[in-house]
């Protein structure tokens, strides 16, 4: 008999995030968390850039949240009707 889940996996990956590929999310958190974790590690040994090194902190969470929503947006709706460039190359056919 098949697995019950292998029917189930493809509406949890359609309704999770829209049916498009999860690594786009965690590559970006997994960079950021590196390089946290790095800079964590210089200041520890030089706790005099702890002022510095707080903007660094705060550049690094700006950017993953911005990567985070941009990927978790919705792709539906008005914008996602169809690309303009089909659009002309289609008028550029027809009048040639």
């Amino acid at each position: 008999m098949s697995d019950p889940r292998s029917n189930d996996e493809p509406d949890f990956r359609r309704r999770f995030l829209h049916g498009r590929s999860i690594g786009p999310l965690i590559k970006p958190w997994i960079a950021g968390l590196i390089v946290a974790a790095l800079i964590l590690l210089f200041e520890t040994k030089m706790p005099a850039f702890h002022d510095v090194v707080k903007i660094v902190y705060f550049a690094i969470a700006v950017i993953l949240i911005i990567t985070t929503g941009r990927q978790l947006r919705s792709r539906e709706g008005r914008r996602r009707v169809a690309e303009r460039r089909h659009g002309d190359r289609r008028k550029e056919r027809s009048d040639g």
